[in-house]
């Protein structure tokens, strides 16, 4: 679905329907002969007056380093939390649920892809 027409959704065919037989009732209007003339005519009659508004042009926008004033100390900051995370010596700030043996995985076992479960099933009820 590259394509933006495939992507609008269908009308309902009794609403195709509806609007084909509705479309059949009209009819193309009948110009009136002179009527280009008249409007032209109507046209040169108006007074024709410079109607410019002159916009300012805009300032020019930074380009150097203060275009990145937000991203810099933001960017610095992340780098220095995770230095100081990866240190270790901020863990005394936070709780132990974060730091201590669930964060280490203490009490996990050795294999949690479930292989070695399935090994041991097969082994049992598949001889």
């Amino acid at each position: 679905m590259n394509n933006a027409k495939d992507m609008r959704p269908r009308p309902d065919p009794a609403e195709e329907q509806e609007i084909d037989r509705v479309l059949g009732l009209a009819s193309n209007p009948v110009v009136p002969e002179g009527a280009m003339a008249r409007l032209m005519a109507r046209v040169a009659e108006e007074p024709q007056e410079a109607k410019v508004v002159a916009f300012p042009a805009r300032p020019r926008a930074w380009r150097g380093a203060l275009r990145y004033a937000a991203a810099l100390p933001l960017a610095a900051s992340l780098a220095l939390g995770v230095y100081l995370g990866a240190q270790g010596t901020l863990d005394f700030m936070l709780p132990s649920a974060i730091t201590g043996g669930v964060a280490l995985n203490e009490e996990a076992p050795d294999e949690l892809g479930g292989v070695g479960e399935a090994d041991a099933y097969a082994a049992e009820n598949l001889s």
